[in-house]
Parts: structure tokens; C-alpha cells; sequence
């Protein structure tokens, strides 16, 4: 086309050229015996008009022919163009939480776009949208649809993080269907070792299948891996200690092999310092139970562990210098007072235990400061004296319990 533009202009010019100098040159043509004399301005200008006319239907022919692939073209802008809202409506919806919106969003473009062979990065990310929202959105079967959507599109990208097997894993564990689930997880870990989900999902399999100690493995790992996280990691390593330690025929070293099991910080733990120390006491293993407690109340005061330690006494004369040692550090402390004064009643040392009691009661009244100065009255001999804190300690408790009660949400 430029080159049939180029000729048009020389031509343009030598027309021009021989109108101005008013040559008289002429071409002759010949055809079966005829001849045919024309000035050489007249050629020029013929041609001129040929190769226009030439140029005219070209184009002409260019832009019919091209017609119905524009129409083509202008039909896939406005199908890209339908399909980009559309995308954009899923994300949005997604991030609004409008459920009502995504379904609806999700629906048209599975019906309108699906089908198509390529795309499959935009599948996926569909997929993923509709599966990460679709809690309470899809029915069972749709909800599995789009797992098997995912898992497709994941097999065909040939992609390392299936998220689509985590989503299968997650579905089965909904149902109740753990059979081959552990196996399929720690497959998915192998590949993929940081993935949170995948792990507090194996975490949750485990639980459900009571492997304790492998539950406390993934609990440990998940734990550095990231502080942000929606699941309890506390609770489940709670509930496996406390699994471990209930099983039947539990002996020292059982609970040795549970405490063996567990790392320095977690052995920080008030809680699971408590459950070790009362499996300790449960056992028999009563010193080894007191130096627990002693080891974490020597570094910070919990009225919980301190109502342990008073309250399951070994050696009683080595706890009261144990306690007179903590007094500045704790003597702010309510309960504090109440393990040192029931520690100083197993020694007998009732004007000690009285004044410990009583500071217990001025820094704030308790069930158990009551309690405890009862029972120094009753061995002292003094029945008037332990009635009276007895009933203080029920119409405590009662108080306390009522409290409760209209707290209760009322249906």
C-alpha cells in the first residue's frame, strides 16, 4: 500500500512537471495493428487517474473484507471489558463480606466465562475468592463444586501450593471424614512447610484423631512460624497435655514423659505448670510436684498455683521459709496471704496465720480468707469465732454466686 502511495506521488509530480514546462513529448501505444499517440501530460494524468481508482478500490475491498473481523474485535473488547467487571464485583463483594452479591457475581461469571480453555490463573483466583468466602454462602454440593473447580484448574497450572487440597482436607474434616486426611496434610507440608493454614488444619485433624504429641509438635513449629493467628494454639496444647495426663493407669512416668515433652517457655506456663503439678501430686510425686510450683512462683505470683502449693502441703517447714522469702515481692497480693497463713496453720503457728489471714481479708475479702480464719478458730478452740467467719465465707460465696447467676443471659 505505501509503495502504490509512492508511485501515485511520482506521478503526481512529473504531471505537475510536464504541465509547467508544456513538453511535447508524446508515448505511443500499439495493439493489433492500431497505434495510439498520446501527449506525454495526457499519459501522465491517465495514470494518475488509474492508480487512484486502483487505490480507491483496494481500500475499498480492504475495509469490506475487514468488516465482520471488527465486528468480531469490538464483540471481544466488549466481552474482555464485561468479563473485567465482573472480576472486579467478585473481589469487591469478597472484601465487603456482601454474600448475597458474591453468589450472585460467582453464578454469572461461572455461567458466562467458564468454559473457555485459557484463563486458568483467573480461574484459579476465582476459585480461591469463592472458596475462601463460601462458608455459609454454598450449599454442601456447591461447596464441593468449586473444590473440584479448584483442584482442576490447580492440576492443569501444575502450580506447588494446591490450595485445593486444603480445601478438600478442610471439607472432610467438616464432615467427619479423617481417614487419609493426616497423610494427605503432611504430603501437602512436605512441599509447602511454611503454610500456616496447612498446618493449624493438620493441627485440628490431629486433635480429632487424639495424637497429643504430635499435636504439640505442630502447636511448637506453628507457634515461630507466626503470632497472628485466628486459632488457639494455647488451647490445643492445653487440651493435649490434659489428654496425656488422664489416660488410664497414669504413673510417674507417664507424667515425666509428658513434662519431657514440653520446651522451657511451655514449661513458663501457669497452666501447664499447674496440670503437671497436680498430676505430680496425684501420683504421689509430691516433691517433684512442689518444685515445680516453687520453680515458676519464684519468678511471678499466680493466686491459682499458689492455692495448689498451700493446698497440697509437702514439707511444710521448708514451704514456710519458702514463703517468708517471696513476702516483699508478694505481700500486695490477697491470695498470696492466704497461702502463707494455711502454710502457717500445718506449722501450727496460729497468731502468724491470723495475721496473714486478716491482711488477706483487708486487701480484699474472699471466700477462702473466711474460710481459712474458720479453721484456725476450730483448732484454736473457738467455735463463736469460726461460726461467724464460716457464715461470712457462705453469704460470700452466695453473693458470688448470685452474681453469677444474674449475669446469665435470660432467653
Amino acid at each position: 500500500m505505501s509503495s502504490l502511495i509512492s508511485i501515485i506521488l511520482i506521478l503526481a509530480i512529473a504531471v505537475g512537471l510536464a504541465l509547467t514546462l508544456g513538453s511535447g513529448g508524446n508515448v505511443t501505444f500499439f495493439w493489433q495493428g492500431y497505434r495510439a499517440d498520446l501527449a506525454l501530460a495526457t499519459f501522465f494524468i491517465l495514470m494518475l487517474l488509474f492508480l487512484f481508482l486502483v487505490f480507491t478500490i483496494t481500500r475499498l475491498f480492504s475495509v469490506l473484507y475487514g468488516f465482520p473481523g471488527l465486528l468480531l474485535s469490538l464483540r471481544n473488547n466488549k466481552l474482555i471489558k464485561k468479563k473485567q467487571d465482573l472480576l472486579h464485583e467478585i473481589i469487591i463483594s469478597a472484601l465487603l463480606q456482601d454474600a448475597f452479591k458474591l453468589k450472585s457475581a460467582l453464578k454469572r461469571y461461572r455461567r458466562n466465562f467458564w468454559k473457555g480453555k485459557k484463563n486458568s490463573i483467573e480461574k484459579r483466583i476465582v476459585c480461591l475468592v469463592a472458596i475462601s468466602s463460601g462458608e455459609g454462602i454454598f450449599d454442601l454440593v456447591e461447596a464441593r463444586g468449586w473444590i473440584d473447580e479448584l483442584k482442576a484448574v490447580e492440576s492443569e497450572l501444575d502450580v506447588r501450593y494446591r490450595r485445593g487440597e486444603l480445601a478438600e482436607a478442610e471439607f472432610a474434616l467438616r464432615e467427619g471424614k479423617l481417614q487419609g486426611l493426616t497423610k494427605l496434610l503432611l504430603d501437602f507440608l512436605s512441599d509447602n512447610p511454611k503454610s500456616v493454614f496447612g498446618r493449624t488444619l493438620l493441627v485440628k485433624v490431629l486433635l480429632s484423631e487424639g495424637r497429643w504429641e504430635e499435636v504439640i509438635q505442630h502447636v511448637r513449629t506453628l507457634s515461630k512460624v507466626t503470632n497472628n493467628i485466628s486459632f488457639d494454639l494455647k488451647s490445643a496444647l492445653y487440651t493435649s497435655i490434659e489428654n496425656l495426663l488422664l489416660g488410664e493407669g497414669l504413673n510417674s512416668i507417664k507424667v515425666n514423659r509428658a513434662a519431657g515433652l514440653l520446651k522451657k517457655e511451655e514449661l513458663s506456663d501457669r497452666r501447664v505448670v499447674g496440670l503437671l503439678a497436680q498430676s505430680y501430686f496425684s501420683v504421689g510425686e509430691r516433691e517433684q510436684a512442689t518444685n515445680l510450683l516453687e520453680s515458676y512462683l519464684n519468678k511471678k505470683w499466680d493466686a491459682e498455683l499458689g492455692r495448689v502449693y498451700w493446698s497440697s502441703p509437702n514439707n511444710t517447714k521448708l514451704q514456710l521459709r519458702m514463703v517468708s522469702k517471696w513476702e516483699k515481692k508478694y505481700g500486695e497480693f490477697d491470695s498470696f496471704h492466704i497461702c502463707f497463713g494455711n502454710i502457717c496453720i500445718s506449722e501450727k503457728l496460729w497468731g502468724k496465720a491470723k495475721e496473714h489471714l486478716f491482711e488477706a481479708v483487708r486487701i480484699r475479702p474472699s471466700v477462702d480468707a473466711f474460710a481459712s480464719l474458720a479453721r484456725v478458730y476450730e483448732l484454736t478452740n473457738e467455735p463463736e469465732e469460726a461460726t461467724k467467719f464460716w457464715k461470712k465465707a457462705a453469704k460470700l460465696f452466695s453473693d458470688q454466686h448470685n452474681h453469677v447467676e444474674l449475669k446469665k443471659p435470660t432467653h
